[in-house]
């Protein structure tokens, strides 16, 4: 080996020596620390603790000599339901039969007590003061006639005592009624005029009203008095059909098909025909004029008709007649009997 490399192999031999000291010396200081003192507890900063969970809330909540209440799990009885109530299906109510069964207790006791056809009175309707307008079928057939008393209440209470006797006597001859005849009687159209008295004081119904202006043929809010029954106050309505006993006649009438009516007044002017001279209700006066002593043409005294119903039932072509009987008093049964008998059997 020459000198060269022989400085070079010692020189490769001292750099590794060295390393070997330095990794001897890091060995002891690594041991002389691992024997020294150990770190106490108290010198390791604690964790920083973690937010209460709602669980632990309620548990703090909880007084401390009692166990903290667990939460419930909700179950399906919390849940609130609704059970959908169905209405029941509308039936049809029946068409009241030729039978006639007597009422234990009658809503109306007039002078002579009517005995309801069937199961009892229609009721098509209320009055102001809910007081039932109550309705009486006779007979079956299709042709439909009507007969309206007592829409001036009391002041014409004869008028009702008049259609209570003509129920009486139907329901004690029901063969006065042709075969292809309905009879319906209204007898009191202003049952809460006929309740406040007799006389002026029950002429018009619980709002003040004139039954008898209130239909909508030819209505006026004001109407000239000359001619005209003026005893009190007393109005139209605040439009037509505005009283409710007006209203549940009139879809009566229209949903009945009623082709000819008589409307019963009192006193003492006589037959007026309907509809300013509409020649059915014209040929209906005459009729019922032959077998009474009723005048006809009536006595005109100036009064302007407005808000009639015979004008209105005219107006939709049925044959309609206003009849006054002779006071205030007295029904003029007999006489009303034969106009019964016309009524029932007149032709158009």
């Amino acid at each position: 080996m020459s000198p060269a490399n022989r400085w070079l192999a010692r020189g490769v031999a001292g750099f590794w020596l060295v390393n070997f000291l330095c990794l001897a010396l890091l060995a002891i200081f690594w041991l002389v620390s691992l024997a020294g003192d150990p770190v106490s507890a108290s010198q390791i900063a604690p964790p920083t603790p973690l937010p209460p969970s709602p669980t632990a809330l309620i548990v703090l909540a909880s007084p401390l000599d009692e166990p903290p209440t667990p939460l419930q799990p909700a179950t399906a009885t919390l849940i609130p339901t609704f059970t959908p109530t169905v209405p029941p299906t509308p039936t049809a109510t029946p068409p009241p039969t030729a039978t006639l069964e007597p009422s234990p207790t009658p809503a109306y006791t007039p002078t002579i007590t009517p005995v309801p056809f069937a199961s009892g009175p229609i009721v098509i309707g209320h009055s102001v003061a809910g007081r039932p307008i109550e309705v009486y079928r006779f007979g079956t057939g299709s042709t439909r006639r009507l007969i309206v008393a007592g829409i001036h209440g009391g002041s014409e209470a004869n008028t009702i005592a008049l259609a209570n006797e003509l129920i009486v006597y139907i329901n004690d001859h029901p063969e006065v009624i042709p075969r292809h005849i309905s009879l319906y009687i209204l007898p009191s159209l202003n049952p809460d005029g006929a309740a406040r008295g007799r006389g002026p004081i029950g002429r018009a119904n619980e709002n003040g009203v004139d039954l008898n202006r209130n239909w909508p043929h030819g209505w006026k809010q004001t109407w000239n008095r000359d001619g005209c029954w003026n005893i009190l106050p007393i109005t139209a309505g605040d439009y037509p059909a505005s009283e409710p006993e007006v209203l549940a006649l009139m879809t009566f009438i229209q949903y009945y098909n009623i082709e000819a009516l008589i409307s019963y007044h009192s006193a003492a002017l006589g037959i007026f025909a309907g509809g300013y001279d509409y020649g059915p209700s014209v040929r209906l006066a005459e009729a019922v004029a032959e077998v009474s002593t009723y005048p006809w043409p009536p006595i005109d005294t100036g009064c302007e008709i407005t808000g009639d119903l015979t004008d209105w039932a005219a107006a939709h072509r049925i044959a309609a007649i206003d009849i006054e009987l002779s006071d205030h008093t007295h029904t003029d049964f007999n006489q009303n009997l034969d106009i019964l008998r016309v009524f029932l059997n007149w032709q158009r």
